[in-house]
């Protein structure tokens, strides 16, 4: 075509002002990760790289493995750069894709598809346990909390006597699950949580960090501290029966010293009687001599 000229695809042509044509050099965008792959809720920086390094302007940011694509930010051009970073990715396969949305000069251009993976973070070093009280009496109440970290995970929290489930699974709520009893047996326990994890976080047990809490319990009666289990009948029994023998000892002690007043009160009753024998026959000598 006469007084035409044609140019490349992603050439950008414009007419100076003495109608002379100026044709600039092919803009190129590619898009680079700090981290891949990278783990939930940590942050990752995606570098834009525009040739040539002369371009202006900005770089916007998109995930394309959505639809319709995300915009995840944009980042403004220095040296041929712009970089973005966040932490909002989800679990999964992310395709980033970076588009250079050109100036006065060049040419919009956008980058092939980077294939960022997230991968699931686990809680293992992130749950602890507390307790309100470390020594209680019988029947007073005592309150654990379980934190898992980060806070934004969702899920349940057991709690673990001596390694035996303990009441009703509890729902995290900023973080945090609490457990208030006072049905605790009088007795010494190890107490654990154990986090039951979510779509996003990995269970774990408090063990892993050696988090047990000790809780003794004095029996308001008797000051006594027990060291049964929870839940461990056979010991409540060997208890019983030692304060069965306890008692029978008291009450055959007792019978005892009742035996032993009645011998000295026959005793006595025996001793009584010999010496008004003696008096007896002491007098009947005397009135013998005085009939002589």
């Amino acid at each position: 075509m006469s007084g035409s000229i044609l140019a490349p695809i992603g050439f950008l042509t414009a007419f100076g002002t003495n109608g002379g044509l100026t044709i600039n050099q092919i803009i190129t965008t590619t898009v680079s990760s700090s981290q891949n792959p990278s783990t939930l809720g940590r942050s990752v920086t995606f570098t834009a790289t525009v040739t040539p390094s002369s371009a202006t302007g900005n770089v916007q940011f998109n995930d394309t493995s959505t639809s319709p694509p995300t915009t995840l930010g944009t980042g403004a051009i220095s040296s041929g750069h712009a970089t973005f970073t966040t932490s909002s990715l989800s679990i999964g396969s992310h395709n980033i894709v970076a588009k250079y949305l050109g100036d006065t000069n060049n040419a919009v251009s956008t980058s092939a598809p980077l294939t960022q993976t997230v991968n699931q973070v686990s809680t293992t070093a992130t749950i602890s346990l507390g307790s309100s009280a470390i020594s209680i009496v019988f029947g007073q109440s005592v309150t654990f909390t379980a934190t898992v970290l980060p806070s934004t995970a969702t899920g349940n929290v057991q709690l673990l006597v001596n390694g035996a489930t303990f009441g009703s699974p509890v729902a995290l709520s900023g973080g945090h699950a609490t457990f208030t009893t006072s049905s605790l047996p009088a007795g010494t326990y190890d107490i654990t949580a154990s986090y039951s994890g979510d779509a996003n976080f990995s269970p774990n047990n408090s063990n892993s960090l050696s988090t047990t809490t000790t809780i003794t319990i004095t029996n308001i009666n008797t000051g006594q501290v027990s060291t049964q289990g929870a839940g461990n009948d056979d010991d409540d029994t060997d208890n019983d029966k030692k304060d069965q023998k306890n008692s029978d000892d008291r009450g055959g002690q007792q019978d005892d010293q009742k035996s032993q007043e009645n011998n000295n009160s026959q005793d006595n009753d025996g001793n009584s009687q010999n010496n008004g024998n003696s008096h007896q026959n002491q007098n009947n000598k005397n009135k013998g001599h005085k009939d002589d």
